[in-house]
């Protein structure tokens, strides 16, 4: 072999060896994919620091922060996010008043109701609007809310969607739901269960629940709370906000690095639901209960809010639906009255 040959050579020997070395501190394949655990040692490595934030939430209630769990985005966004579940409503809103929690995935109008009575609620970023309907059994021929006078309503009162559904009725129906319904008052898993049984002619209930009675049940929407808010004259946009994140103010104040974080994070999972219909149906499917057929139906139906902040026809609209709930008999305050501090560097 030639000189040249083997000067040729060495260097081809050389190179190789230089990027097998390059690879091996890339950490040791270059394109292969991290295993489990991985993830969680990168978002480690790129936070200064990883805090904890408590969040409360209703089970069986659907949210963003079923994504946030499963995707890891609470590591991502450097947060590590340890989630309380409450069987009701009230119990949630009272650990957020004590402190117990430093944010709930609560309704809107519960936002309302703590601030009347009280608490320091900061609403920090809305998740999605309402999906609440008025379902009615199979065989039941009504065609419109007026058809069902008298028939047996499953209702759960101490509810803000009760109370939005008072006002609903009256505005746009003239109608008294007291009077003009018989209503039958149950929390939202007997209500399912009376409306298979035939109990109830028709029921008030939200997802995943609508779903699992339309696809599962054989049931039928008559009318949403979507349609009913557009036919409201005092509505502002299209959809009425249903579920907020709501921060106990003195900890978002102290917090805002963690407020901003998790809207971030909030805001991808939002992204990630509304555009991968297998990640949502495996949520719904494997959390809770749903067949994957009324997974996916849901799925259509419920989509997620992808801005990370509040704007100011948010807070408009937020403001709104505390009026029905305000003419609902749900508050009795003013929307004005409440809102002084109510919503997170709005608008």
């Amino acid at each position: 072999m030639s000189r040249g040959a083997y000067i040729a050579v060495a260097v081809v020997v050389v190179a190789a060896a230089l990027v097998a070395a390059v690879l091996v501190s890339w950490g040791g394949g270059g394109t292969q994919l991290s295993q489990p655990g991985q993830a969680s040692t990168a978002a480690e490595q790129h936070c200064a620091a990883v805090e904890t934030v408590r969040i409360g939430t209703l089970r069986g209630g659907v949210s963003t922060l079923d994504v946030i769990e499963t995707l890891g985005l609470d590591e991502k966004h450097c947060l590590q996010i340890e989630t309380l579940y409450f069987a009701k409503t009230l119990d949630l809103a009272n650990a957020l008043a004590r402190g117990d929690i430093d944010v709930a995935v609560i309704p809107a109008e519960f936002v309302a109701k703590l601030r009347e009575q009280g608490t320091d609620a900061v609403i920090i970023a809305v998740d999605f609007y309402q999906n609440q309907a008025i379902v009615v059994r199979p065989g039941v021929e009504a065609e419109t809310i007026e058809n069902l006078e008298g028939a047996r309503l499953g209702v759960f009162k101490p509810t803000g969607t009760y109370a939005i559904f008072r006002a609903y009725m009256k505005a746009i129906y003239g109608i008294d739901v007291e009077e003009y319904f018989t209503l039958v008052d149950a929390p939202p898993p007997q209500l399912v269960q009376a409306f298979e049984r035939g109990d109830v002619d028709a029921v008030v209930l939200w997802e995943p629940l609508v779903s699992k009675l339309v696809v599962e049940y054989g049931g039928r929407i008559l009318v949403s709370y979507e349609q009913l808010w557009r036919e409201w004259p005092g509505h502002v946009g299209d959809q009425g906000v249903m579920i907020v994140y709501a921060a106990r103010g003195s900890w978002a104040r102290e917090n805002p690095e963690l407020v901003e974080a998790l809207q971030a994070a909030r805001s991808e999972a939002a992204h990630a639901w509304n555009n991968n219909m297998s990640l949502a149906v495996d949520i719904l499917a494997k959390g809770y209960g749903l067949s994957r057929e009324a997974a996916e139906y849901c799925w259509q139906r419920l989509k997620m809010e992808e801005s990370e902040a509040l704007s100011k026809p948010m807070v408009e609209n937020i403001l709104a639906v505390w009026e029905l709930a305000r003419r609902g008999g749900y508050i009795s305050s003013s929307p004005d009255q409440l809102a002084e501090g109510a919503f997170w560097q709005a608008g």
